[in-house]
């Protein structure tokens, strides 16, 4: 099987002044179809770094870098891998990066606006069905501060979806959250995993996530050490465990659907409309996500 990212000898050296900080030292790495990959390590190992890289948010310094059979470089044009990012990766982030000004539903819909391929009707319906698909269907005219922690990584992962990516890309997804939101994050991407098929690499120092993969890479001073492979019966029984654990945690109780009492409503909010133009130039927070996410986007005002 032909991996769909193959990294030989990646570097990524940052200019700190006149001095070079590297924060990969010569990493290599497979990722194949299918497969969950955790890349584990401690803090200021270079566990996001090569994230961004292997995402194409970053380029590698030095080395063979190839995605979705392309060659990625430094000089690769930013529009290029822009559109990699827009239409073919997902990216959920340890810090949700949700538009403030915007609802659960404008959240989910903005990858669909910016790949421009479907009519508005469409994008809301599509945006729609996958917050009902995370539970969150009686969210959907939310804002990010009118949500828990769980709730808003569960709008991440909905919109990460919006475009129907190849791969997902998972920055510590769990790392700012409770035990029962985690358990709830988990088995939503597990899901993805076990019965899309779709592939994904996920940062973590939490020993707690190993379980859950096909494969564990470690990583420590920038440099790749050993990969583990996980038996199938452990993730099997790390399944289970977390299906025993949902269910505890919902017995005798139905889903919250009533929004807990505010100060503010939705009404109090300046919002953005997925029937309007995108108006990158009003919304500096916007702009930086987009910008992220899917590259420099020309303004439609």
């Amino acid at each position: 099987m032909n991996p769909i990212i193959s990294c030989d000898n990646i570097h990524k050296t940052y200019l700190l002044g006149v001095e070079g900080v590297p924060a990969l030292r010569g990493a290599d790495v497979d990722v194949y179809p299918g497969e969950l990959l955790v890349v584990y390590g401690t803090s200021g190992g270079g566990k996001s770094t090569l994230l961004n890289v292997l995402g194409t948010i970053d380029t590698p310094t030095k080395g063979n870098m190839f995605l979705f059979g392309k060659r990625v470089t430094d000089q690769t044009a930013d529009s290029e891998l822009a559109a990699l990012r827009c239409k073919r990766i997902g990216f959920v982030f340890q810090s949700f990066n949700l538009i403030s000004s915007m609802d659960a539903l404008d959240n989910v819909s903005l990858p669909m606006m910016i790949k421009g391929s479907l009519p508005a009707s469409a994008i809301k319906k599509r945006a729609t069905t996958l917050l009902h698909e995370v539970g969150l269907g009686h969210r959907l005219h939310h804002f990010p501060s009118m949500l828990s922690g769980g709730e808003q990584q569960r709008v991440t992962i909905a919109r990460a979806l919006a475009n129907e990516p190849e791969i997902l890309f998972l920055d510590e997804p769990t790392g700012d959250l409770d035990t029962k939101n985690t358990h709830i994050i988990m088995n939503i991407l597990l899901r993805l995993n076990r019965e899309r098929g779709l592939t994904m690499v996920m940062v973590t120092h939490d020993v707690y996530m190993k379980q859950y993969a096909h494969r564990v890479i470690y990583i420590r001073d920038g440099k790749v050490g050993t990969t583990e492979d996980i038996h199938s019966n452990v993730r099997e029984r790390a399944w289970r465990e977390l299906q025993e654990s949902l269910s505890k945690a919902n017995a005798g109780a139905e889903e919250q659907k009533t929004a807990t009492s505010m100060q503010r409503t939705p009404q109090d909010y300046a919002t953005f409309s997925a029937q309007g133009p995108l108006n990158l130039d009003e919304d500096p927070e916007m702009q930086q996500v987009v910008d992220m996410l899917f590259g420099p986007q020309q303004s439609h005002a």
